[in-house]
């Protein structure tokens, strides 16, 4: 499946400027003069190619991106489309502009978009989910553009913002060599899983075998009576009991307090008469000593009668007296036959209460045995099924890596190619100063330095391409853009040699856009037919209001349109 652009439009919407160009097919040279002609828009020009389809340049803090709007025709297998970005906004258009195929400021959606019309995704994992998803634009279009600050090797860096996910780089690569899929990255996660799951198992396992030991243990030590069924059946008749016991026990506490109760009221009754004995006796003594009446205090002729009345009280009380203590003899010996009683039930009561703890504890030592040996067969059996789990999970891991090894093998073949192909390179262009080591597979990383630096950028960026195109027939082709594949540093005859190497190699893309300051196209041999697109205008002034006015029309069309 083949991509090309046709055309790019600039819109600065404060300004009111534009600048519009087209491309053709084949090789596309932007240039300028070569005296004066820095600083005309190249860059910006380039690094708007694969901006406006989603990934987001360096432009330079001179260029207020925030205010540009962006639309770019472009074809993929003939069928005309239009891009159009403005900030994070996203849309795209029919063939006539006319029609909203698509709108988001979503990258992840608008992969989704595009790689509907491509038919080509690149799935990579979430560095903080480890989730599998759909990589955003950009890592779509890494191994296509080269911008002129970033001619540092064997590195992605000419887009911002492709930190997200971690050492992407071999992942992107063999995407594109079409041995990485999403099936592969799915493999790749379930067979990381699968090892996870195996080592949990195994701490399961080795938990489970623990307990089992314990438990093992704690069967040797526990009693176990030979009769369940009997012993609940006497430990029922002992329990019954023992509560008739407690109640009758309850019954003597009631009964021993009443009569205690009955028994102090008496000896207070008791006390008061005494009391009383021992007033009259006191009076009598005093009429026979002084003849004045206790009562009046007047002097007695004959005190004969009073102190009659008052021997009778004497003996009134003594009568009394003698019947509560029989009623207290009474009482006392009630009281002492009912503790005598509550004794013996006492000792009754702690008799079957022992017999009852010790059938309790037969029973919990049986109840404790099974549930023990019950523990002991689930444990064993938690063993089994995780040596069985392992075993399957094992098998899973052998399948996911048969799978594996045919992409190790296909992977193998690559980097041999890529081998040979660098190598092939580097005496070509007298890279001395990289070690064979640094390439001998394409995870490894390697840049000369100086004036070799962007050669050897651009050659690990078209070996890459070079290879994609071999192992992956039906890859998707996106034009190959590079900005400025020189420096200061670089002398004339390595300019030349590096642009002539950049057109031996085009043929491997449907569209090449360089620039290159100063460009001439007889300095070169080159059958194929060259577009060269020269920047006439001021520094700083790629866009212009004349352009805005001829194509303000499609700029409100493109603003003013809206999702059907």
């Amino acid at each position: 499946m083949n991509a090309i652009f046709k055309k790019i439009y600039i819109f600065d919407i404060l300004t009111k400027k534009a600048f519009v160009t087209s491309f053709e097919e084949g090789v596309n040279i932007v240039t300028s003069n070569s005296i004066d002609g820095t600083d005309r828009g190249k860059s910006v020009l380039l690094r708007s190619l694969y901006h406006v389809m989603g990934a987001d340049a360096h432009f330079d803090k001179k260029w207020k991106n925030e205010d540009k709007v962006y639309l770019l025709e472009f074809l993929v297998d003939n069928k005309k489309y239009f891009i159009y970005r403005h900030r994070k906004l996203f849309k795209v258009f029919n063939d006539h502009l006319i029609k909203i195929l698509f709108q988001t400021s979503s990258r992840t959606e608008l992969s989704e978009f595009l790689g509907e019309i491509w038919s080509f995704e690149i799935f990579l994992l979430n560095r903080n989910t480890e989730k599998l998803e759909i990589a955003p634009p950009a890592y779509t279009y890494v191994m296509n553009f080269l911008d002129q600050d970033y001619y540092d090797g064997t590195n992605f860096n000419s887009f911002k913002g492709l930190g997200q996910y971690q050492n992407f780089k071999p992942d992107v690569i063999y995407s594109q060599f079409g041995i990485y899929d999403k099936n592969y990255f799915e493999c790749v996660k379930s067979k990381q899983n699968l090892f996870e799951r195996i080592n949990e198992s195994k701490d399961s396992y080795k938990k489970a075998d623990e307990m089992k030991g314990k438990v093992s243990n704690l069967l040797e030590n526990v009693v176990v009576p030979e009769n369940l069924q009997e012993l609940e059946r006497e430990l029922s008749i002992r329990s019954k009991e023992y509560n008739d016991i407690l109640n009758s026990m309850n019954a003597f506490r009631y009964k021993l307090t009443n009569l205690r109760n009955e028994k102090y009221e008496l000896e207070i009754a008791l006390n008061q008469i005494e009391r009383f004995k021992n007033n009259k006796e006191k009076e009598i003594k005093f009429i026979l000593e002084t003849d004045i009446c206790p009562e009046c205090h007047s002097v007695l002729n004959d005190n004969t009668d009073l102190r009659s009345k008052r021997y009778n009280s004497i003996e009134d009380s003594l009568y009394i007296s003698d019947s509560i203590y029989e009623d207290i003899e009474k009482i006392s010996k009630a009281i002492f036959q009912i503790e005598s009683s509550y004794r013996e039930f006492s000792n009754r009561l702690e008799s079957y209460k022992k017999n009852i703890n010790s059938a309790q504890e037969e029973i919990k030592n049986y109840t404790s045995y099974m549930g023990l040996n019950e523990l002991y067969n689930s444990l064993n059996l938690e063993l089994f099924n995780e040596l069985q789990l392992q075993e399957k999970l094992k098998d899973r891991i052998e399948n996911i890596e048969e799978e594996l090894k045919k992409v190790s093998e296909i992977k193998a073949d690559i980097n041999k190619k890529y081998y040979e192909m660098v190598d092939r390179q580097v005496l070509r262009f007298g890279l001395n100063e990289l070690d064979e080591s640094q390439y001998k597979a394409i995870n490894r990383v390697f840049c000369a330095s100086g004036s070799n630096k962007p050669i050897s950028t651009v050659i690990w960026y078209f070996i890459l391409n070079n290879i994609k195109t071999c192992f992956n027939k039906k890859s998707l082709k996106l034009p190959m853009v590079l900005d400025s594949p020189k420096n200061a540093e670089m002398d004339y005859d390595k300019e030349q040699a590096l642009i002539e190497y950049i057109l031996e190699n085009s043929s491997n893309y449907t569209q090449l856009i360089f620039s290159s300051i100063g460009f001439e196209r007889t300095k070169f041999i080159f059958e194929g037919e060259i577009k060269i697109i020269e920047l006439k205008n001021d520094k700083y002034q790629l866009l212009n209001s004349e352009t805005f006015k001829e194509y303000e029309d499609i700029l409100e069309n493109v603003l003013s349109a809206q999702l059907i």
